[in-house]
């Protein structure tokens, strides 16, 4: 006869370190973007399927949880990647809405992590006084998709009324202008939208005025 102990069923293998940390932010990500700063930790535990402490096992508190988030999110040499795989053969309208229609999903979502974070007060460093201006992985990340993207208007160099650098400082303006969290969403821009004002403007052409 099986004992009531045998019987009972066995504990799943618990994750490594690195594991179990991961498999947390992958659930905070879409909870993250959804809610805001208004994301509480029970709601992340029962994501993942943990108890609230295991949390704070593996992050110090919840900021630490939703800053190690955003840090994946915005990885400057990811973003760098992706842009770097645009088609080299497509026309210069083509690649501006190609990139547009590419990057609009994700700056929506990291505008949305970058007010949880200032809700949260997560971009102050732990341990260390808060300062003005965004944390420093937030600028790197930055930096990363406006090398990006200078590199990719660079390839058009000839066909471009000004700097590549000018162009890509354009196009990031165009592109988190229309994913303000605070906007009407309905209003927002399609990467069609963002390269016909991006290389042509919204005048009337000077023949047809």
């Amino acid at each position: 006869m099986t004992s009531a102990s045998s019987a009972r069923p066995r504990r799943a293998a618990a994750l490594p370190a690195e594991e179990r940390r991961q498999t947390i932010i992958n659930a905070v990500l879409p909870l993250l973007v959804e809610r805001g700063a208004d994301l509480t930790t029970r709601e992340i535990a029962s994501a993942v399927g943990v108890a609230e402490g295991t949390l704070f096992r593996v992050f110090e508190d919840k900021a630490a949880l939703l800053r190690a988030a955003a840090q994946t999110l915005l990885d400057p040499d990811r973003s760098r990647r992706a842009l770097s795989e645009i088609d080299t053969e497509l026309p210069l309208d083509a690649m501006v809405s190609t990139v547009a229609d590419q990057l609009l999903h994700s700056v929506g979502q990291v505008m949305s992590i970058l007010m949880a974070l200032r809700g949260s007060s997560a971009s102050a460093q732990p341990g260390k006084p808060h300062r003005h201006g965004p944390p420093e992985f937030v600028r790197a990340w930055h930096q990363g998709l406006s090398d990006g993207l200078t590199e990719l208007f660079g390839r058009y160099r000839a066909e471009l009324r000004v700097e590549p650098e000018r162009a890509a400082l354009l196009m990031r303006a165009l592109l988190f202008g229309s994913r303000q969290p605070w906007t009407d969403q309905s209003l927002a821009l399609t990467g069609q939208e963002i390269a016909s004002v991006l290389l042509t403007g919204v005048a009337v052409e000077a023949q047809s005025r």
